[in-house]
This record gives structure tokens, C-alpha cells and sequence, in this order.
């Protein structure tokens, strides 16, 4: 019962973000409904496959790993691309106050 919802979640949250990646306008939030579909449903996917395994068994543990490298990572590597998208002059849209620009270093150069 617990993995149907899973799997379910999985798909509903893949989905969601895939309409984030057809309906949003502009770069930042495209990578956020990416970073959504990788993190959200794929953690859900995982999730479902660490109920199918005894809990303590190698592939649970494995399956653990490939869930804790893909939390950290993600996020990361999404930041690290909208953070040089907007080092390059990729301005997000609707910005009324440009809070990077009065940082030391921040803003295009």
C-alpha cells in the first residue's frame, strides 16, 4: 500500500514539474522545476524501491547512498548553473531590485 502511494507521489510530482519546465518563462525557474522532477520524483522512485528490499540488506543500503549523494548534489549542481547563468547576464524576469549587484563580486563582471 505504502509503495502504490509512493509510486504515485513519484509520478504526480514528475509530472508537476515536467508542466514547470513547459509553463515557466524564464531560465531560474525552469531549473527549479527540473531540480523538482530530479529530486522529487526520482526520491520517490528510490523510496519505493527501499520498501521493496529488507531493511539491512546490501541493495537497501546501496539504494541509501545513491539517495543521500542525489539530495546533496542536485540542489548543488542547480545552484552552481543558475549562479554562473547569472555571472553571464542571464537576468531572471520581473526583477525589480537587483540585490547581487551591491554584494562585492556579485553581478556580471
Amino acid at each position: 500500500m505504502i509503495s502504490e502511494i509512493l509510486v504515485f507521489l513519484s509520478g504526480i510530482i514528475a509530472c508537476i514539474g515536467a508542466i514547470g519546465l513547459f509553463r515557466f518563462k524564464d531560465f531560474y525557474t525552469r531549473s527549479h522545476a527540473s531540480t523538482v522532477i530530479s529530486v522529487g520524483g526520482v526520491m520517490f522512485s528510490l523510496f519505493v524501491l527501499m520498501f521493496g528490499e529488507r531493511f539491512m540488506s546490501a541493495y537497501f543500503f546501496k539504494i541509501l547512498i545513491i539517495l543521500i549523494i542525489m539530495l546533496i548534489t542536485e540542489p548543488t549542481a542547480t545552484h552552481a548553473i543558475a549562479n554562473r547563468a547569472y555571472m553571464m547576464g542571464v537576468r531572471p524576469r520581473g526583477l525589480k531590485k537587483n540585490q547581487m549587484e551591491s554584494r562585492p563580486g556579485g553581478g556580471r563582471k
